[in-house]
């Protein structure tokens, strides 16, 4: 299976690992350059579909942070540790040969580069060391081995930030970048591989729930289809007043974190209902669970039961608003050359956010949308037609009739 990461890096780290990047063939990367570390904050919003999200550094990673708590999907960052130091100390030794004194360097732990020299018996030579964080501004690190260099007491600068790099040798200064070794960034690209599929793991455990109304008052089945394509789950009725819902436990968590949908099921219903979800190892164990969830609710409530017995609810509990229009102006130009109804690309981007896979069929999105299959092709083909939407496969679970198309989308959805 192909795990799909967006990177974010400089455009040195993205040419370096280009260059290996076949040694990883279960990874297919998406790279997005910036040219300061505080620009991932503004790339993150459009990154395309993917698995996870991997940071360069932890400068990036910093400044995106608000962002990256907007995910639907796990983040990672290559960490600075005293193998890029040793790495870098090696390198010098062969193509810039410097008394460790004549350096200036700036660093996120300046005590892992005092480890290093200890370890390599330098006890006597210390580098001018500048210990660096997002509170920094960049024209302060330039400075800082700009002033050493020009009153003599520093020879070559090493930086972590490659920005400074490219500032200092425009101003005709000595100054080397740190390096990651390579294994390195292979480990945190399969680490990171490793944090998507345990997520996808997690989000395709068992659901189950519940939906309940008084015996005298019958919810509707209108109602009980708008609540199961939200989480697209499968319903069985029990009796007339209760319903069982079988989903994952993704796209319920996707569910309960949108205040707006759960006012939506909980506010316009013509009768007071309770809505319940359990989790479990097994479908014994959730139902249970759900069960057990359902004896707290009271009118117009949720509540959901986890498989270590966490009770979470009553739904909704958060006064957070939630933006209802899409003022995106990407999405704007979108909804202008495919002539889609700005409803129906706002489903389409929904959809993807609730996937925890880029991959999806017409099927899987006719489910979502609630539509005739004529309007979901209708649908993908307008965005394939304009390169928003692409086929990247097919498959053919039955015996006949033809292939259904895999479809993968080609525009930012976590904006």
């Amino acid at each position: 299976m192909i795990t799909r990461i967006a990177v974010l890096g400089s455009a040195n780290f993205i040419k370096r690992l280009r260059s290996f990047e076949h040694e990883l063939p279960s990874i297919k990367m998406d790279y997005y350059t910036y040219n300061i570390p505080s620009d991932a904050k503004d790339i993150v919003s459009i990154i395309k579909p993917c698995d996870a999200v991997f940071f360069s550094g932890s400068f990036p990673f910093y400044y995106a942070q608000e962002s990256v708590l907007k995910l639907p999907i796990p983040s990672f960052y290559l960490k600075q540790d005293e193998s890029v130091i040793t790495t870098t100390l090696l390198s010098l030794s062969f193509t810039h040969p410097t008394a460790i004194h004549k350096l200036s360097v700036d660093i996120i732990d300046p005590a892992s580069a005092m480890s290093v020299l200890e370890d390599i018996g330098q006890f006597n030579e210390t580098p001018f060391l500048m210990k660096i964080d997002t509170s920094f501004d960049l024209e302060e690190i330039v400075a800082f081995h700009t002033n050493l260099q020009k009153n003599g007491s520093s020879l070559l600068a090493i930086t972590s930030i490659h920005a400074v790099y490219q500032r200092l040798r425009d101003n005709g200064l000595s100054v080397v970048r740190m390096i990651d070794p390579k294994s390195s960034i292979i480990k945190g690209l399969e680490d990171t591989k490793s944090l998507a599929l345990l997520f996808k793991s997690q989000s395709a455990k068992i659901a189950i729930g519940y939906i309940q109304t008084s015996k005298s008052q019958a919810i509707s089945e209108d109602k009980v289809k708008q609540i199961a394509a939200a989480i697209q789950a499968n319903t069985v009725k029990e009796a007339d007043n209760l319903y069982s819902l079988f989903s994952t436990q993704g796209n319920v968590e996707e569910a309960l974190n949108n205040n707006s949908m759960i006012n939506s099921w909980l506010s316009s219903s013509s009768s007071p209902i309770k809505i319940a979800f359990g989790y479990g190892k097994t479908v014994i164990e959730a139902t249970q669970n759900a069960k057990d969830a359902l004896s707290y609710t009271t009118d117009n409530t949720a509540y959901l039961l986890t498989g270590s017995k966490e009770l979470l609810g009553p739904f909704p509990n958060s006064n957070r608003q939630v933006e209802l229009k899409n003022s995106d102006p990407l999405l704007v130009q979108i909804a202008k050359q495919t002539t889609l109804s700005p409803a129906n690309l706002s489903k389409v981007v929904k959809f993807s956010r609730l996937r925890k896979s880029t991959e999806f069929t017409a099927y899987d999105l006719e489910v979502y949308l609630q539509v005739s299959r004529r309007t979901t092709e209708r649908i993908l083909k307008k965005l394939t037609d304009h390169g928003y939407a692409q086929i990247i496969g097919e498959e053919m679970t039955y015996q006949q009739g033809r292939p259904r198309a895999i479809y993968e989308l080609n525009f930012p959805t976590y904006s």
